[in-house]
């Protein structure tokens, strides 16, 4: 066996065609005269949850924190949308996932939602969970 053979064998497989990994890569999110319809892989959309109006702080413990003092927070997001091959969220489910990984989007219109001010398009896999709001008392 080649070296080349041996260096392959041990490269993991990568679970979705789509990587938003990497949310420096950017992305215009804007759909001029579009809406979204349809989410391919496993790549899912959500709109932050845990935000205040503007984006700039995120809910903690009835606490708003500034969204710049920690990147590597935790979001929580609702699901609009999911991907053909996404096999545990589904529309509507609130999820729990890393702050730093994704590709953010703004002002994007989502097919029987509307427009969508801030959300994430993340990979399934990225997400930490699903979790569900405690009842109010």
């Amino acid at each position: 066996m080649s070296q080349a053979e041996k260096s392959i064998d041990l490269l993991a497989p990568k679970k979705s065609l789509i990587d938003l990994s990497d949310p420096t890569q950017g992305f215009d999110s804007t759909l001029m005269g579009y809406s979204l319809s349809t989410l391919m892989e496993d790549v899912i959309l959500v709109r932050y949850v845990d935000a205040n109006e503007d984006g700039t702080a995120i809910l903690r413990n009835g606490i708003m924190i500034p969204i710049n003092a920690d990147t590597k927070a935790w979001r929580i997001g609702e699901v609009l949308l999911k991907g053909t091959k996404c096999e545990y969220v589904n529309v509507g489910d609130h999820v729990m996932f890393p702050n730093n990984l994704g590709i953010p989007i703004n002002n994007i219109d989502v097919e029987g939602i509307g427009n969508v001010k801030k959300g994430l398009f993340l990979n399934e896999a990225r997400i930490f969970g699903i979790v569900k709001p405690n009842e109010s008392k």
